[in-house]
């Protein structure tokens, strides 16, 4: 059956109207903002200064640290991870960055009276 020979091809889709009148209700909340309200709302923990309110997500961050600390390899991975997304690591390297090479060469019998500079002073003399 050819699209053409449909009888709905013609009136399925109406000029100037929606496909979807009713839409999103207004007030809703995408994924997004809905995942960022749970991460964020806070939560009593306490601890050996009392009890404090924190957000869900600074807690977790908190428990992986801890267990990084008692030698949890896999909560050490996720906490540099967490680090580097949040740039809160800058790595210094060891040995200062290389950005010039000079070359010098050094006569090992020392600098004659030609190759020392000439000013005022030694010209008179």
């Amino acid at each position: 059956m050819l699209t053409e020979d449909r009888p709905d091809i013609h009136t399925r889709f109406k000029k100037g109207q929606s496909g979807n009148p009713s839409g999103r209700p207004k007030g809703r909340q995408n994924d997004a903002v809905q995942i960022k309200a749970l991460l964020f709302k806070t939560i009593r923990v306490s601890d050996g200064a009392g009890v404090r309110s924190v957000p869900k997500i600074v807690a977790a961050i908190e428990v992986c640290l801890n267990k990084a600390l008692k030698g949890d390899i896999r909560a050490l991975e996720k906490i540099m991870k967490i680090a580097e997304k949040l740039e809160s690591i800058q790595w210094k390297s060891p040995t200062p960055k290389i950005t010039q090479i000079i070359r010098t060469i050094v006569d090992p019998r020392g600098p004659t009276t030609n190759d020392l500079p000439q000013n005022d002073e030694t010209k008179r003399t």
